[in-house]
């Protein structure tokens, strides 16, 4: 009789009640179509919001054009940069899920903080440029 190929449990993992994992029942699809859909919602964000920010730092700032593509070159930089940081916590610190499930959370806070201080900008500003208030923004 032949050995099987692949053990049913694998060894040294466990799943979130703490039992050893089965390989058969575990991870796969699911657990990976999370994944996917996390990183498609982060990749439609991350560009809508590059186009959007040049826009808003030339317009709404008074940016020159240089300017403003120096400064979204260096948040996309920095966005791009970002995963290693990702990557060393889930090894080495939190784990795989838990990092996945702080970051996903952080990311939609910051996303909805942005939202919220632009739309605040824009009420207070009225549409105006910010050169125009300039007094407001002054301590």
């Amino acid at each position: 009789m032949e050995a099987p190929l692949l053990d049913e449990t694998v060894e040294g993992a466990v799943d979130y009640k703490g039992n050893p994992a089965s390989r058969f029942n575990s991870g796969g699809w699911r657990s990976a179509s999370i994944i996917i859909g996390v990183e498609i919602a982060e990749r439609f964000a991350l560009f809508g919001t590059s186009s959007n920010l040049i826009n808003f730092l030339t317009y709404q700032l008074q940016q020159s054009t240089a300017t403003a593509a120096k400064n979204v070159n260096a948040w996309s930089g920095t966005a791009a940069l970002l995963p290693l940081l990702g990557a060393f916590l889930a090894d080495c610190v939190l784990g795989q899920y838990r990092t996945i499930v702080l970051f996903t959370a952080l990311y939609v806070l910051l996303f909805v903080a942005l939202a919220n201080y632009v739309s605040v900008l824009l009420f207070i500003f009225n549409g105006a440029s910010v050169k125009d208030h300039e007094d407001l923004l002054e301590d």
